[in-house]
This record gives C-alpha cells, structure tokens and sequence, in this order.
C-alpha cells in the first residue's frame, strides 16, 4: 500500500513533535516539513520555556527524547520573583522557607528555545526539513490530493497538510477568515547577554528563573535563559495606535531610553536599568491572539496545530506545551485512524483540541489581567495565595479556618522584603 504522505508547514515545538512521532511510526508515513526559514540558525531570539508534565514533557516521552530534554533543563529556572516598582519583594521563591505558588507550578523545568528546537531537528531523519520554503498558499490538487504552493514553485501529492507555521499561518486561510487580534498589550522585547559578568547587580535582582517587576497595568518581566543572558519584555497595556504614534523609533539605540521614560517613571533605578542596559538590538512587539474558542470548518485533509490554531499570548506559559500536546493528540490519531476514516479522526481531534484550547485560552486571559493589574504584583500574589489556602482545605470549611486564610495572606504574600 502507498504510504500516507503528511506535510508539516512550520518547524517550531509543534511541526517537529509530530514529525518525530510521526517518523518513529515507521514507512507507512511519509512526513515532511516546511520550513520558510533560510536554515536552523535565521532564528536566534527567543526566551526560556518551562515544558509541563502532562504535555509538553509527555510529549517528549512518547518522542523519545525525555533523556536528552533533562540534560538541557534547568530545574532552577523554575523559581519565580514578584516585586513592585518601588522595590519590596512580594514572592521569592529562591529563598528557602519563603512563600511559594501552588502545586500545579511544581515540575516545570525551563529549556532554551533554540535548545528544544535543535533537539528535535536533531531526532527526525536527514532531508525532512525543507527549509527556505515560503508557502504562499494550500490548493485542491489532483486525486483528492493538497498541493502546495510555494514562492519558487509547488509541491503535490499531499494526503495530510497540518499547519504549524504559527500566527500568521499561510495554512489557516484555506478554513477560516479568521484573523489575529492584538490582545492589547505590547511594548520592547530587549535581551541582556553575560548579565553575570557585565551586569551582577541586574543578575542578583532577575534571580535563577523569572523576575516581574509589576506596577500598575505594566511590566517589566525578566527571564533567565541558559546561555547566560536574560531575556526581558518591557509591556504594558496600550492601544494599538500608541506604537506609530507615540514618536519612538524601535529599531534605534534610544528606543530603550524613551521606553522606559514613557513607560516606567515610578520604577526604582535598578527596575529601569533592566531596560537601559540592554543589548541596544531591542524589537517592538504587539501581541496578538485568537478568539477564545476559536473553530473552524472540517476539512478532512488540513488540519491545524500550537499557534495556528489557538494563537494566546503568553502570560499563562502554556502556549508551547499545548502546542506539542497537539502534536502528540494528532499523531495518536493519524496512526491509529485506518486511512480510509482519517478524516473522521481528524474531526475528533480537531474537537477534542478546541475544548482544550478553549480551557487553556481563558486561563491565559485570566493571567493577562493579573500580570497587567491596576494593583500590579499585590494581584497576582493574593491570586497565588488563595489557590494555597484552597490546596491547604482551609477555604470554604469552618469559620475559624477561613479567618486563618485571611490571616495568613500578608505572610503567603512575604510583603516585608525590599531588594
């Protein structure tokens, strides 16, 4: 029998998990993936991703890769700091015996994105990845096959096209006019290297994983990466139209300067030096996002993953593990749907990734309004400290039990330390 001859469009988390589970299915499936980068170094930006038990981390277990993922994570990378503008320190997590988040946040090693990627290019066989191949769009070819069209020509003879190439996904307008919309947020994503050499004030402030240093509706969020540099996103709540008017020039060494001004003039020195002393290669972003609960109409031969299918901004850090729990969910249907059904698995899987979608999407807009919070940091952390006291059992239960929650919220929340 001929094999099933799959397309992956994208070469992020979710294209290169399936293909791997994919390929590790043997030659009765034929995947390839293309990828509009010119090779696997055009990227070099990028932050740290804490990868899930249940999906992202499964994801790799079932790829075979888990070994090789706990060689490159880094546990400490877990660890998280809230801290408002005026420097008092409301969680610290890399303080023994201080406060910490619930339990779900427990088990979520970070890794390097350019690490995670390279490691799954690393799995597939040579030649899977096409790179340098700019899709323009996805047609009917002959004999119920796809065809894709490309910038310097097309491919044909596609059982299965499956869309990983992200927001702006050149596969998604073949079943939906649906389009992005900015969420609201924005602002500078700057990237400071050896910040333990050059900078070690900033590096004691950022910690071993993530600092927020959250006002009022605004941000300064850092991450620590593994190659020693921090990766920080200076966002706040702005309209659109605020970035052509609000005379910054991004792409010019003063842009970090006029941010901050702009942006942050109640931030301590130290808060805004995270900013200014930047790499100077800083770039605008406007993040966008799907509707919540966002479907499209069945077509039993494209289908859509990660970011092309349920675009959310980050703020819940989900994005990356549901993406390759999409991976693993389809290919768990393509290889166990017979061929001539494989559109009725496409349609339960399709389902059965809306709801998850749908579920992660509106946690990520509930963690979206506590990281932008008229009341900055003092949200999120009182958020933190009633999902413990409800871990605990001490919400909801006897009238003494609930005035020990309510008690216990200023010490959950370590409000005493200033940095």
């Amino acid at each position: 029998m001929e094999c099933l001859k799959v397309a992956v469009i994208g070469a992020g988390p979710a294209g290169l998990t399936l293909a791997r589970l994919l390929q590790l299915h043997g030659p009765s499936i034929k995947c390839t993936v293309f990828e509009s980068d010119v090779d696997r170094h055009a990227k070099n930006r990028g932050g740290s991703l804490d990868l899930h038990p249940d999906s992202g981390q499964q994801a790799l277990k079932e790829a075979g890769l888990f070994d090789d993922f706990q060689k490159l994570a880094r546990p400490e990378g877990e660890t998280l700091r809230i801290i408002t503008p005026d420097g008092i320190v409301l969680l610290d997590e890399s303080s023994p015996g201080k406060a910490h988040r619930p339990s779900e946040f427990a088990n979520r090693p970070e890794i390097d994105r350019k690490d995670l990627r390279n490691m799954l290019l690393d799995s597939l066989s040579p030649g899977t990845v096409h790179w340098n191949s700019k899709l323009l769009r996805v047609d009917d070819g002959p004999d119920s096959k796809v065809q894709l069209i490309f910038a310097d020509g097309g491919e044909v003879g596609f059982d299965l096209v499956v869309g990983a190439d992200g927001a702006w996904s050149r596969v998604r307008p073949s079943l939906t006019d649906t389009e992005p919309f900015y969420s609201g947020i924005g602002g500078l994503d700057c990237r400071i290297p050896d910040v333990d050499l050059m900078h070690p004030e900033l590096s004691a402030h950022v910690g071993k994983g993530m600092c927020l240093n959250l006002g009022s509706d605004k941000g300064i969020m850092c991450q620590r990466n593994g190659d020693g540099a921090v990766q920080l996103y200076a966002f706040a709540r702005l309209p659109k139209e605020w970035f052509s008017n609000c005379g910054i020039v991004f792409d010019d060494p003063s842009a970090r300067k006029r941010i901050v001004d702009a942006l942050y003039p109640e931030f301590s020195a130290l808060q805004k030096s995270l900013v200014l002393d930047s790499d100077p290669n800083t770039v605008a972003r406007q993040l966008y996002m799907l509707p919540v609960g966002f479907q499209w109409r069945h077509n039993s031969r494209i289908t859509l993953i990660g970011d092309a299918a349920h675009l959310m901004t980050p703020f819940a850090g989900v994005g990356v593990n549901v993406a390759m729990q999409d991976a693993m969910e389809l290919a768990h249907a393509i290889r166990g749907t017979p061929r001539a059904d494989l559109g009725s698995g496409l349609r339960e899987f399709e389902v059965a990734m809306w709801q998850r979608a749908k579920q992660n999407a509106e946690a990520t807009m509930m963690y979206l309004n506590l990281f932008f919070h008229e009341r900055g940091g003092y949200a999120m952390v009182e958020h933190f400290a009633a999902k413990l006291l409800d871990e605990e059992g001490l919400v909801g239960g006897k009238g003494e039990e609930k005035e020990t929650s309510q008690a216990g919220m200023v010490e959950v929340g370590d409000v005493g330390g200033a940095v």
